[in-house]
């Protein structure tokens, strides 16, 4: 072989382990697409996109199944993450819907549908948690079921502010003491009452009440007759040592009756969007805003974080969180 055949094939192999090298690295370097922009021709490849948890379902397999949520479309992918790759992810705690995150990995087609399998924990980057979801209430109200579930602050003008009480609990008091009685009668008691019913723990509070619910238990106005089989104890009693008449009948004799337990705040936030000017429903569970110390009133401008919802003894959509997470 003379010298020149000798270097036009040391040139091929050249090209060809080039191109070999040049095809390995695009199949295993990510391309940087949209969510919108992933589909069936990516089967194979290795992709790297960016979206907001709507959904985390953990699998039996021990893995977890995210859905990513692209808020400038709304297209949406599934990513499946096996569960020794959740497990060595850092910020695994705070994936939840809400989140926004960064994820490679390879695109696959399960039962049809598209999604991205991730197999190395350093390919999913947590860019912000879910308190920092903010999110307009114009695109909100405008795509409910888009968000349903997801954590997300919305800012606005609050207005309606209404405290929400459960006329069920009523609270007997007496020289200092007081404890809640769970009612299920007519009307609203008030005033001085005798009080019958059975000692019970609320788990949900951590509290004891008295359940007045059914039977010979009630609240009446005092002075009313015991029923037999009922201990009449002072609710100064109860009140020091309530576990000690756990289970027991008890009669608690003239008190006075306050009506009704705050158990959350109802209010709405209003701004203007997209060209108009959008209202949502919002619900602050164990928040008593006549009791809340900073002055918030009808007028102010605030971001609440909660959970997306639809609420069904209202027909309507919320914005609900349990704790107080009004944010001036």
């Amino acid at each position: 072989m003379d010298r020149r055949s000798a270097l036009a094939r040391c040139l091929a192999v050249s090209v060809a382990c080039t191109l070999a090298l040049y095809a390995y690295s695009w199949s295993v370097s990510p391309r940087i697409l949209p969510i919108s922009g992933i589909g069936s021709d990516d089967v194979g490849a290795m992709v790297r996109t960016e979206g907001h948890v709507r959904s985390a379902e953990s699998l039996s397999s021990g893995g977890v199944k995210l859905e990513l949520l692209d808020y400038s479309d709304f297209a949406s992918i599934s990513v499946y993450i096996p569960g020794k790759t959740m497990a060595a992810i850092q910020s695994s705690s705070s994936m939840v819907p809400g989140a926004f995150l960064r994820v490679a990995g390879e695109v696959q087609e399960y039962r049809g549908e598209v999604e991205i399998a991730v197999s190395d924990a350093s390919a999913v980057q947590l860019l912000s948690p879910a308190h920092d979801n903010a999110v307009n209430l114009g695109t909100l109200a405008l795509n409910p079921d888009t968000f349903s579930g997801m954590q997300v602050l919305a800012r606005g003008e609050i207005g309606d502010i209404v405290p929400l009480v459960d006329r069920s609990k009523i609270m007997i008091a007496s020289g200092g003491d007081s404890l809640w009685v769970e009612f299920s009668g007519s009307g609203t008691p008030r005033g001085k009452v005798d009080v019958f019913g059975k000692v019970s723990l609320d788990e949900r509070r951590d509290r004891f009440e008295i359940m007045a619910v059914g039977g010979s238990d009630g609240i009446l106005p005092h002075p009313s007759p015991v029923p037999a089989n009922y201990s009449v104890v002072s609710l100064a009693s109860l009140a020091v040592d309530p576990a000690a008449s756990e289970g027991k009948l008890v009669a608690v004799l003239n008190v006075t009756a306050l009506a009704g337990e705050v158990i959350g705040t109802s209010f709405s936030l209003s701004d203007f969007s997209d060209g108009g000017e959008y209202t949502v429903s919002c619900m602050a569970f164990d928040w008593n805003w006549q009791m809340d110390g900073r002055g918030i009133i009808d007028g102010m401008i605030v971001k609440f974080l909660g959970t997306w919802s639809y609420y069904g003894a209202r027909a309507q959509w919320q914005v609900a969180s349990d704790g107080f997470n009004l944010r001036p």
